[in-house]
């Protein structure tokens, strides 16, 4: 399978950035005392999907991949409809 023209992987990139802003801290819905910060917008390879690249500020010896899709996603968590990731206020 082929991948998406640059002009269109590039437009998903411009996209994301209206709902996922590099350098900013988000927690995640498990541990809102643990913030990550945004590396950068990337594309997945194997799917041309766009990625966030995130670093665990409590630990900056780790950094992860998840796609977008993911990163905004809302979850069931202790009875409640809950947003997988947010931002912290600055």
């Amino acid at each position: 399978m082929g991948h998406l023209p640059l002009d269109q992987l590039n437009d998903q990139i411009e996209s994301a950035k209206l709902h996922v802003t590099v350098g900013a801290k988000y927690v995640h819905y498990k541990n809102l005392a643990k913030p990550y910060t945004i590396i950068d917008l990337v594309i997945i390879e194997a799917t041309d999907e766009v990625g966030v690249v995130y670093r665990a500020d409590h630990d900056a010896r780790f950094s992860f991949v998840r796609s977008l899709k993911e990163w905004l996603d809302h979850v069931e968590y202790n009875g409640k409809t809950v947003p997988r990731f947010t931002p912290v206020s600055a």
